[in-house]
């Protein structure tokens, strides 16, 4: 029977379903499905978990007892129980409150663990990328799961303590329809099934599980390895920090702003609405309360507008007569001018010469006047100069005085307190000294009591935690060893009642079920019948391989295969029945055949050295082995014993054989998948226990180890009891250190206060008693000596300032003469001008002022005869004004009057027209009023929310650019220090409005590199790591759960990012720190690190 190629394994949404095959699978592979109904097993942890066999009675001979030692900060995560969750049926892991290492092969259940602990605390499927809805994650063959996880609530920001007591324990219960929680305290009672009380602990405990830094799973781990996007790395950073929230909470108090601001507009529109409807109204009250006064006023606007126009006419007049006087005067002088022009220019001329005479005298002078004005000022200005260099002589003088005088005053003061205040001064110093040999006498005693005390504070301590951790160890390992003794008596029990039938290796169980299947599928069904277990068809004829053939088909070999899905309900049906508890075998669904598959031309190749899987088993059933070629690939899985083959067929891509899946090394315990998908991976061999196993000796091999448990168990009560008494004598010992140390640090603690304050105090300085004496003598010569200097000086001063007096008086009265020498220069050069001026005007002027002449005398009689017109005028328009009223003054203009005079006889025309009463007008007003006041108070209040919410987000946004920068530097420098552990250089370049942050590595080697896809697996790994190492840095948190941070690296590398993540973790000894890996790690046990090695869990 032939199969298509492009079969691959089969998969489903869980860890364990299988979904339909792909449309381009041959027809079989189009009806062929596989359904598997997990078993509920538990894992095995090198430090807490337990493996439950056969009997749930088992599994409570080991519950674990909650720790307390080293869990002193609220929030870090002290055990976790899944139940029929993803892979897990009853699986226990008790962490240790530092570092944790969570070893296991691919498929035993690590990423389980983070998933389970964001869904526990309360994050969604979507956001672990596991499954879309959490039903999903629910075993197979299961309709329910719950995930139970207890965290610290000792230390600081301790949550409701006198409620819940030392630790808190959140339960998760998921149903195929819901899922619900349940908070229980220490004792395991519960407390609250509310949600909102998750969170609020979370809170408080500053937990936020969906921060990808603080759970970095699986999916995330890998692509974040890949590579390291400018956008994504911005977007992680801010998650990081928590600033992501704080943009969003920015944003939304700037949309609560631009609302207000729009509602702050409609109601000023709303206000100034109020306002015209209210004005309209008032002209309306006023014009109905003023209907006569309107008619008066419109009577004295008509005669105020018939006043204007007489005042208008005679302003008119005013001007006309002016302009008159002007043509009249201007006439007179072009009339002088043309009759007399040459007398009029010799007169001009000789006046002229005269002046210019006068002027020569008047220059001579000014300019002796000029030299007696000079000589006088140089003398004053001397003089002065003088005066002053002798004011400051006398003020220098004055300034010494003061200082001797104040020198000499001192002197007298400390010559008579001088004796009196040495003597007190030395006595107190005395003192001092003695007191402070005395207290550093104590101290000293006391900082060596103390550091002898301290020293053996702390070797208690270590002391404690080994006995803490050896206690536990010795508790962990009598509940497994009961447990393993139960479960051999009941498996020797069992054999013994069924030694001659090969089922009894399976159990009882499966024999009942065989038999009840072979009565029920009787006659023509015998060929329908469900093949189970799977291992008892399987065989393998070289022994060697056999180890390896089971490990390979460890999941299946206790299932059951069934046809069709009746068959299935039906079997499940009888499992249950059978296997109390619901600890049933998984079942499988595949369609049965009668012949099993050709894989001639699918199957891979051999080489030297090699031999596939598939060529070292045997089974008749086709059934069987058709279900092993579609769940296991065995025609696709290479056996060889040589490492250096197995690398050399998956290492490159051109060595790969065709159909190749993996490379299985069985004496060395390793696998290898080729490439491009290159990798080695650790697998640990189990002794055989299904496959050709002899009845007898598992028997024998089952009561010598069952023996060799009872030999231990004495000895291993007698040392948990010695090492527990051990434990509570180290616990008092270092209470009553403590308060020694104490008292210690209080008494140092007075000591030294009064040392400092004893150094730091100020003695009274005292100068010699000889000094003094000489310096009061010569303070007093020298005021004698500075008095006789100053009177000598002020003297000068005074005759200095007396000719200055007489030089200033001179100096005035020259330049008073001087002064009118001057305005007689200038008065005749003035006149002497003007008589220029009048001969060239007689000359150049005389034709244009008698045609001047003639124009003036006509604009003159034109003028008159215009003048007599408008004297008319004004006469009819004042006849006009007296019979409409007497002279009202007005600054209006006459347009300004038309419109009112029009405006009252609207008004008016308008009121004769009105059905308005005023008692209705004043009720419209009155109530227009009311709202506006009422629409005034509401939009200052808005007003002042705006104005405030302003402030605000303006505060706010400047707060938050202040600490994205203050984070982003902070990540950048602990990232550039990690790199700088193997001299790798890195750059960033940071558009805060872009909202990127990219990062450019530059290893070692010197091949830079703006890209990490450039970087090899390792660098990139380390450089990742370095950057995960920056961001715990800037965030706080109880604990980080890192997922395959290793997945790229070979060895050296994987050594040293492990190395710099333990050292990051004995850096912060208050956080807790988880890293899954599914390497083998060299990384030893202590008291600071607790390993944990999974094992795949039985399917």
């Amino acid at each position: 029977m032939q199969r298509s190629r492009n079969r691959s394994k089969p998969s489903s949404d869980d860890d364990t379903n299988m979904s339909a095959p792909r449309k381009k699978r041959a027809r079989r592979d189009q009806d062929s499905e596989i359904l598997c109904d997990e078993p509920s097993t538990s894992q095995h942890s090198s430090s807490t978990s337990q493996r439950n066999a056969s009997s749930r009675s088992a599994s409570l001979l080991y519950e674990p007892t909650l720790p307390s030692g080293g869990f002193d900060r609220c929030g870090k995560v002290i055990s976790m129980r899944l139940t029929n969750f993803m892979c897990h049926s009853n699986f226990f892991l008790s962490f240790g409150p530092n570092i944790n290492f969570l070893v296991g092969s691919n498929g035993s259940g690590k990423s389980a663990v983070i998933t389970a602990l964001a869904l526990g605390l309360t994050s969604n499927a979507r956001a672990t990328n596991r499954a879309s809805t959490i039903q999903k994650l629910i075993r197979n063959g299961e309709t329910s799961a719950s995930i139970e996880i207890t965290l610290s609530n000792m230390g600081s920001c301790r949550f409701k303590p006198d409620i819940y007591g030392p630790h808190i324990t959140v339960v998760r219960h998921i149903r195929q329809s819901s899922s619900t929680y349940d908070i229980k305290d220490a004792h395991g009672k519960s407390v609250s099934k509310k949600l909102d009380e998750i969170r609020r602990m979370l809170l408080r405990f500053g937990i936020y599980a969906e921060n990808p830094i603080f759970l970095l799973n699986q999916d995330a781990a890998r692509e974040f390895l890949k590579t390291l996007e400018p956008s994504s790395n911005y977007r992680l950073v801010m998650k990081a920090t928590q600033l992501d929230n704080c943009a969003l909470s920015l944003a939304e108090c700037h949309k609560q702003r631009c609302t207000f601001n729009k509602e702050l507009e409609n109601q000023e529109l709303k206000r100034n609405h109020l306002k015209t409807q209210l004005e309209v109204e008032e002209e309306k009250l006023t014009a109905l309360q003023n209907k006569e006064d309107f008619k008066i006023k419109l009577t004295e606007a008509k005669a105020t507008l018939a006043w204007k126009s007489v005042t208008r006419f005679q302003e008119e007049l005013a001007k006309f007569e002016k302009s008159l006087s002007l043509i009249q005067a201007k006439k007179t002088v072009l009339d002088k001018n043309t009759s007399n022009k040459e007398s009029t220019q010799t007169a001009f001329s000789q006046q002229l010469s005269e002046l210019e005479a006068t002027k020569n005298r008047i220059m001579d002078a000014y300019k002796a006047q000029e030299a007696k004005v000079r000589s006088s000022r140089q003398i004053v200005e001397e003089k002065a100069l003088e005066a002053m260099r002798l004011k400051d002589q006398i003020k220098n003088s004055e300034q010494r005085i003061k200082e001797e005088e104040h020198s000499l005053q001192a002197c007298q003061k400390y010559v008579e307190n001088y004796h009196a205040d040495y003597t007190k001064v030395n006595q107190l110093k005395e003192d001092h000294a003695n007191t402070l040999t005395t207290l550093k006498t104590e101290m000293r005693k006391n900082d060596e009591l103390l550091t002898k005390v301290r020293d053996e504070q702390l070797e208690i301590k270590e002391q404690i935690s080994a006995l803490k951790e050896h206690v536990e160890e010795l508790r962990n390992e009598h509940n497994k060893l009961q447990g393993t003794k139960q479960t051999f008596q009941l498996e020797i029990k069992s054999l013994t009642r069924n030694q001659t039938n090969k089922l009894s290796v399976y159990g009882e169980q499966a024999m009942h079920v065989v038999n009840k299947l072979r009565v029920q599928y009787s006659g023509p069904n015998k060929c329908y019948m469900p093949r189970g277990p799977v291992g008892q068809y399987i065989t393998v004829p070289n022994p060697k391989y056999r180890e390896l053939v089971e490990n390979e088909l460890r999941s299946c070999l206790n299932g059951y295969i069934v046809n069709s899905d009746k068959d299935l309900q039906s079997l499940r049906v009888l499992l249950h029945q059978i296997y109390p508890g619901g600890n049933i075998p998984p079942i499988y669904k595949t369609p049965f055949s009668d012949r099993a598959y050709n894989i001639s031309k699918h199957k891979v190749r051999t080489t030297a050295n090699t031999t596939v899987l598939i060529d070292e088993i045997c089974c008749e059933d086709p059934v069987v082995m058709n279900y092993l070629i579609d769940m296991f690939r065995i025609e696709t899985v290479l056996v060889t014993e040589s490492k250096a083959t197995a690398e050399f067929l998956t290492s490159e891509s051109e060595n790969v054989p065709p159909n190749l899946c993996r490379v299985v090394v069985p004496n060395l315990g390793l696998e290898y998948t080729p490439s491009p998908n290159y990798g080695v991976y650790s697998k640990r061999s189990i002794p055989a226990r299904y496959i050709q196993v002899d009845v007898h000796d598992r028997i024998r091999q089952l009561q010598n180890d069952l023996r060799s448990l009872q030999e231990r168990e004495a000895p291993l009560e007698a040392n948990y009891e010695q090492a527990r008494q051990k434990l509570e004598r180290a616990i008092s010992d270092i209470q009553m250190k403590k308060s020694i140390i104490e008292r210690y640090y209080k008494e140092n603690e007075k000591a030294m206060q009064k040392i400092i304050d004893i150094e730091n105090y100020e003695y009274q300085e005292l100068p010699e008693y000889d000094r003094l004496k000489t310096s009061l003598a010569d303070s007093t010569e020298k005021i004698q000596s500075v008095q006789k200097e100053r009177e000598e000086l002020q003297k000068k001063l005074m005759e200095v300032q007396k000719k200055i007096t007489k030089a200033v008086t001179s100096q005035s009265d020259e330049a008073k003469i001087l002064t009118q020498i001057t305005d007689q220069v200038t008065a005749v050069e003035e006149e002497s001008s003007n008589l220029e001026s009048k001969i060239r005007s007689l000359d150049l002027h005389f034709e244009e002022n008698s045609r001047n002449l003639k124009k003036t005398l006509e604009l003159e009689r034109e003028f008159i005869s215009k003048q007599k017109a408008m004297e008319c005028d004004l006469l009819k328009a004042r006849e006009e004004a007296e019979k409409l009223g007497d002279f009202i003054s007005t600054n209006q203009t006459e347009e300004q009057i038309r419109d009112e005079i029009g405006s009252y006889k609207s008004r008016i025309k308008q009121l004769e027209k009105s059905t308005y009463s005023i008692e209705q007008v004043e009720n419209d007003v009155a109530e227009l009023r009311t709202k506006l006041s009422v629409q005034e108070k509401e939009f200052r209040i808005i007003e002042s929310v705006v104005k405030k919410l302003r402030m605000a987000y303006h505060e706010r946004a400047q707060l938050f650019q202040k600490s994205r920068h203050h984070y982003f530097t902070m990540v950048q420098f602990q990232f550039e220090v990690a790199l700088g552990l193997r001299n790798f250089r890195v750059s960033f370049n940071s558009n805060y409005r872009d909202k990127i942050w990219d990062i450019n590595v530059y290893p070692p080697s010197g091949n830079e590199t703006s890209n990490t896809r450039s970087l090899s697996g390792g660098e990139r790994s380390f450089t990742t790591v370095s950057l995960l190492k920056g961001l715990w840095s800037t965030s706080e948190h109880p604990f980080y759960f890192l997922d395959e941070y290793d997945v790229f690296t070979d060895e050296v590398n994987r050594k040293f990012i492990t190395q710099i993540l333990i050292n990051e973790g004995m850096d912060h000894k208050k956080r807790q720190y988880c890293f899954l890996t599914p390497q083998d790690t060299e990384v030893e046990a202590s008291n600071f690190i607790r390993v944990h090695k999974l094992e795949p869990p039985e399917r």
